[in-house]
């Protein structure tokens, strides 16, 4: 059994919960093709690792505030980052996953792990956290600063690969529990506190199933953490308890947990609600952040299985259900199923809510291939609200030609000064890079920047600076490269950051021009310098009819005052 039959395997599920219990729930949700994000994305790990080495060895010259690039000597270890939080002493803590390669020969079986790095950038310490007979089931730890000290929040599930030599059933007591941990390090990463829950979990093998053949730890018992934030000094989170998965036999129903844990680990409330589904991979479904509060409530934006666009739930501080919303993406001339997918959600100081979202192209709605990743702006207020949210204040980016997601761990964070950043990961079926964008609280793009990767989060500091995250690579950039005036152009230019994008690239008989400038020209040359286009730029996508023009390579041009100054220039190949 080689890699590629794994995959092509997995690629033949045909839905994600293979048993659906209630029938409440329609043909169609029992029956939901996997995208293919959702397939690539559980193993992009494995991918990550070769593709963004080969972007980082055809850039040049790249400048940054500072970018770090993780180096590793062993061909049998992956460390690979989640996302960045800038700390009181101005280092930065990043959290991260670390793999040993697995029996099929890739990185499968996650571990918590942490790095530091100093103000400047540089490695300081970097540590993982192995577990015998466990792995990690959720996204990287959680990390929280109280008092000036580092805490970690992570779960620990059994290990159901049975090729690696971490397998649970390698162990003298096979472990028969999952682990919700709260950690405390010092400054060198070492754990000075540990507060660890256990709770039963089912450690049912389906051996012989192709689906658990190919991925045992989704469709084995693990307790899946999806959100985690601070509230009145404690931290709230919610965690997914997940049965084995058995489509002949169900082996009971899955659980929602919500608690509070004080930072000393107690859990000092905790409350379950029973779900309608046995077995299933949840780490399909669920990213990093999924959950606002307000004064009175936490709301949790959900992918929707009873309703095809996505359900909001609201809950009382102590974890009780009050009330059930919906959500319903505008936009589309005949309805298409719509779950929401890749879920980032921020509430703003000035209590607005920002959810971002993969959703289906408007040009292409039933393709599972071709995306768009969209901001909302929400009133989500339990009293004013109706009962399906009014979502008319929203924004999309894509290419109906081209593959688009939400980077995953984190695609919208609020700024200073009513700002955010927003960010969109384009073109991943051939050069992958990153549109970030600076908007105001309405949504109005203040400018744009292309980055040459696909990232997985981003997140903001109370300074405006921007913390950007790839699977192996940390870089943070100023506030001053988010603006239009000369010197911050030429500033954004030293980051690696670009104003405008031309796409597609190769292209056919259009071509398109995206960018936050305005005013500007564009002007495009053949090769001997011939002005064979101009125009003004006035609108944030301009396409140009390119069916008159011969096969070949162009330039083209943004300029402003006056055709002075040229901020951005590239190739475009027809």
């Amino acid at each position: 059994m080689n890699d590629m039959k794994r995959f092509i395997t997995v690629l033949t599920l045909t839905f994600l919960f293979v048993n659906n219990v209630s029938s409440q729930v329609s043909d169609y949700d029992m029956n939901y093709n996997l995208s293919k994000e959702d397939l690539i994305n559980l193993r992009l790990s494995r991918n990550s690792i070769k593709d963004e080495r080969v972007e980082r060895n055809n850039e040049k010259n790249t400048q940054y505030l500072w970018e770090y690039v993780i180096e590793e000597s062993n061909s049998d270890e992956s460390f690979e980052f989640g996302e960045a939080i800038e700390l009181s002493n101005g280092n930065v803590a990043v959290t991260s996953d670390f793999y040993y390669r697995s029996g099929f020969g890739d990185f499968y079986s996650a571990h918590p792990a942490l790095m530091l790095l100093n103000s400047n950038g540089d490695e300081l310490v970097r540590n993982d956290f192995f577990r015998p007979g466990y792995t990690m089931m959720s996204t990287p730890p959680y990390l929280f600063e109280k008092n000036n000290e580092l805490y970690a929040l992570t779960t620990y599930s059994p290990e159901h690969d049975f090729l690696s030599f971490n397998h649970f059933m390698n162990y003298e007591n096979p472990p028969t529990d999952a682990i919700l941990a709260l950690y405390k390090f010092d400054e060198t990463l070492n754990i000075v506190e540990s507060y660890e829950h256990s709770f039963p979990i089912d450690t049912f093998e389906n051996r012989g199933w192709d689906s658990w053949e190919y991925l045992p730890n989704e469709y084995s018992g693990n307790l899946f953490l999806f959100s985690a934030f601070e509230d009145e000094g404690d931290i709230v989170g919610a965690y997914y308890k997940i049965v084995s998965t058995d489509p002949d036999n169900p082996r009971g129903f899955d659980s929602l947990f919500f608690f509070r844990m004080n930072f000393d680990g107690e859990i000092v409330k905790m409350k379950s609600y029973e779900t309608e589904f046995s077995g299933g991979w949840y780490q399909a479904l669920y990213r990093r952040n999924h959950i606002v509060k307000t004064d009175s409530y936490y709301i949790m934006y959900d992918r929707g299985l009873n309703n095809i666009h996505g359900e909001i739930t609201y809950y009382d501080k102590d974890f009780n259900l009050v009330e059930t919303k919906y959500l319903i993406h505008p936009g589309y001339n005949y309805p298409a199923v719509n779950f929401l997918r890749d879920i980032t959600v921020r509430k703003s100081s000035t209590n607005k809510t920002y959810l971002s979202v993969t959703a289906s192209s408007i040009t292409n709605p039933h393709s599972d291939h071709y995306n768009d990743v969209r901001l909302y702006m929400l009133d989500d207020d339990l009293d004013a609200a109706p009962m399906y949210l009014s979502n008319d204040n929203y924004i999309v980016r894509g290419s109906p030609t081209t593959y688009e997601i939400s980077p995953l761990l984190g695609a919208v964070d609020v700024a200073p000064d009513s700002l955010m950043f927003f960010a969109c990961n384009y073109d991943l079926d051939n050069k992958p890079y990153c549109i970030i964008e600076c908007l105001n609280e309405d949504l109005d793009t203040i400018s744009t920047l292309y980055y040459g990767n696909k990232i997985r989060s981003l997140r903001s500091t109370e300074d405006g600076d921007l913390y950007v995250t790839t699977y192996k690579s940390v870089a943070k950039f100023p506030a001053t490269v988010f603006g239009f005036e000369p010197d911050n152009i030429e500033e954004a230019h030293a980051h690696n950051l670009h104003l405008a994008v031309a796409y597609p690239n190769p292209g056919g008989d259009v071509l398109n021009i995206r960018t936050g400038l305005r005013n500007a020209t564009l002007q495009v040359y053949d090769m001997q310098g011939r002005i064979i286009h101009q125009q003004e730029i006035t609108d944030e996508i301009t396409s140009v009819d390119a069916s008159k023009w011969k096969s070949g390579t162009y330039i083209w041009k943004l300029t402003i005052d006056n055709e002075q100054l040229t901020v951005e220039e590239g190739k475009w190949v027809k």
